[in-house]
C-alpha cells in the first residue's frame, strides 16, 4: 500500500520538483498529510475499554475519535462498506483513478483483518462471559447516548429471578465494565458472581469461598477484573474474578462491614468494622497507612465525594444514647473530622451515598425516611425535604442513586423496592418484589433503567 501512495504522490509532484527551486521540504510535507489522510480513514481495532463500553457486539473507532457501531451479524467486509461504502474495489473491472487508489488499496486491506474472538471488554473475565446476550440488550448496548433525557428510566418491571444463595444476601453490586456480570455476598460465607442474562439454567459463574464467616460487603474494583469482600472473619480479600483465586488478605482486629476502593487510587481501600475503627489499606504493602480515631459506635457504611478528597461515615449509636457522632465527614487526607452535629435525630443511619455530581449525600434513617444533606461545610441537612414512603425498621437497608443522579431507590422491610424523584422527593414506582427484608438495590451503571435487588429470602431480582 506504501508503494501505491508512494507512486501515486510522485507522479503528482514530479512537475513541482522541476519547475519549482527549493521545494522539496513543501512537497515532503504534502506527501506525508497525504498518507495519514488515506491511511488513517479507519482503524479496525476495538475500542479500549477506557473509550466505551461495547458488551458483547462489535464496535470499531474512527480515527478522529467518534465510534461506530453494526449489527453483531455483519462480516468484517460488510462493517468497513458501512464506514467507507464509496471505496472502490481495485478487482471490480472499471477504472480506478489515481486518487482512489490508495483508498481502493487500504480498503482491500482492511477487509482482510481478522476479527477479535472477544471484545476488549472481555479482558481478564473471558471464561465466565457468554457470548450471547439477548435482542433488546446489544441493542441497548449499541444506542447508548448518556446525555440523552431519558438515559436513565424506572423499570416496568421484574424480569427475572435469579436463586443459588442459601441465606441472607447482604449487597449486590454490578461489573463496572462487563454489562452482564453481578456480584452477590451473602450471610452464608459466599460471594457469587452471576451472568445474568446467560440463556442457560447455569446462571452463576464464578463462587468465591474463600471467607470462613458471613460476607457483609463486596465491591468491583475500577478495572472489572477484581471483587473486594469483607465480613465477620474480621478479613477483607481481593479476589481475581476469572479464576476464582485469592490474591490478598487483609487481617483486621475488628469484624469489618464495608469497604470501599478509593475513586482514584486504585490500590486503596477504605474499611470500617464493629469496633468503630476506619482505616485506608495499600494493596501493594497489604498494610493500613491511615487509621481515623473517634470514639464511635461500628461503622455501618462509608462513601467518598466524588473527588475522593471527603468521605461519610455513619455509625451505630444505640449505645450512647447521643447522635452528635452518627454521620461524620472527614478529610481522607489530614484524617480529620470536618463536620460536628450532622445529624441530631436519635436515630441510626444504615447507609449513606454521595450525589455522582453534586455537592450532596443522602443518610438511610431509622426513622424510615432518607434525609439529604449539603456536601459543604457546615453539612447542614435539609428539613424541608426527605424521601418517605418505605420501612426501615432498624434494618441495614441501603440505598443508591442512579447513575445521572435523576433517581433514589431503596429497599423496604417489606419487601418493596421504591424509586424517588431526586428533584421532587415523589414516589415514582413500587415493587412488590420480594417476601422478607429487601436490604439492597443497585442501579446498572450502564443500561438504563436496569436494577438488581436482594433481600433476606436469598434472591436476587432483576428490573427491566
Amino acid at each position: 500500500m506504501d508503494a501505491l501512495i508512494a507512486a501515486y504522490e510522485s507522479d503528482e509532484d514530479d512537475a513541482v520538483h522541476k519547475s519549482v527551486p527549493g521545494a522539496s521540504q513543501k512537497s515532503f510535507d504534502g506527501r506525508e498529510a497525504k498518507r495519514m489522510k488515506t491511511k488513517t480513514l479507519w482503524d479496525p481495532r476495538p475500542l479500549s475499554s477506557t473509550d466505551s463500553y461495547l458488551g458483547d457486539a462489535g464496535m470499531g473507532r474512527l480515527t478522529g475519535g467518534a465510534s461506530y457501531s453494526w449489527s453483531s451479524g455483519a462480516s468484517v467486509e460488510q462493517r468497513n462498506l458501512q464506514v467507507n461504502p464509496a471505496a472502490p474495489s481495485l478487482a471490480s473491472g472499471r477504472y480506478v483513478s489515481k486518487r482512489e487508489r490508495p483508498a481502493a488499496a487500504l480498503a482491500e486491506t482492511t477487509c482482510s483483518v481478522t476479527p477479535t474472538t472477544h471484545p476488549v471488554t472481555d479482558a481478564g473475565v473471558k471464561f465466565i462471559l457468554t457470548p450471547d446476550l439477548p435482542y433488546h440488550i446489544r441493542r441497548t448496548l449499541e444506542n447508548i447516548d448518556p446525555h440523552a433525557s431519558n438515559f436513565n428510566r424506572v423499570p416496568k418491571g421484574v424480569t427475572h429471578q435469579i436463586q443459588g444463595h442459601t441465606n441472607v444476601i447482604n449487597a449486590v453490586r454490578w461489573s463496572p465494565l462487563h454489562a452482564p456480570l453481578l456480584a452477590s455476598a451473602s450471610m452464608d460465607n459466599a460471594v457469587r458472581v452471576w451472568n445474568v442474562w446467560n440463556a442457560s439454567e447455569q446462571q452463576m459463574v464464578q463462587q468465591l469461598s474463600s471467607h470462613t464467616g458471613a460476607v457483609k460487603d463486596v465491591q468491583w474494583s475500577t478495572d472489572g477484573k477484581h471483587l473486594l469482600s469483607c465480613g465477620f472473619d474480621r478479613t477483607a480479600r481481593l479476589t481475581d474474578v476469572e479464576y476464582g483465586s485469592e490474591i490478598s488478605v487483609f487481617t483486621d482486629e475488628q469484624f469489618l462491614n464495608v469497604v470501599r476502593f478509593h475513586p482514584f487510587e486504585r490500590n486503596i481501600f477504605l474499611a470500617g468494622g464493629g469496633k468503630g475503627s476506619l482505616k485506608m489499606w495499600d494493596i501493594r504493602s497489604r498494610k493500613h497507612f491511615k487509621e481515623y480515631p473517634k470514639s464511635m459506635g461500628q461503622i455501618l457504611d462509608i462513601d467518598f465525594n466524588k473527588d475522593g478528597r471527603r468521605f461519610v461515615s455513619s455509625s451505630d449509636i444505640a449505645k450512647r444514647n447521643s447522635s452528635d457522632k452518627a454521620i461524620i465527614v472527614w478529610d481522607s487526607d489530614k484524617q480529620i473530622a470536618l463536620s460536628n452535629q450532622v445529624y441530631l435525630e436519635a436515630y441510626t443511619c444504615p447507609a449513606v451515598r454521595y450525589h455522582p455530581f453534586e455537592e450532596t449525600f443522602i443518610a438511610q434513617s431509622n426513622a424510615s425516611y432518607i434525609a439529604i444533606f449539603s456536601g459543604r461545610p457546615p453539612f447542614k441537612m435539609n428539613r424541608y425535604k426527605r424521601f418517605e414512603g418505605h420501612e426501615v425498621s432498624a434494618n441495614r437497608i441501603q440505598c443508591n442513586f442512579s447513575p445521572d443522579g435523576a433517581f433514589i431507590v431503596t429497599g423496604s422491610a417489606d419487601g418493596t423496592v421504591h424509586f424517588y424523584n431526586f428533584r421532587s422527593s415523589s414516589v415514582l414506582k413500587k415493587f412488590d418484589s420480594h417476601e422478607q427484608v429487601c436490604t439492597d438495590v443497585s442501579f446498572h451503571p450502564v443500561l438504563p433503567s436496569v436494577v438488581a435487588s436482594c433481600s433476606w429470602d436469598g434472591r436476587i431480582c432483576i428490573y427491566e
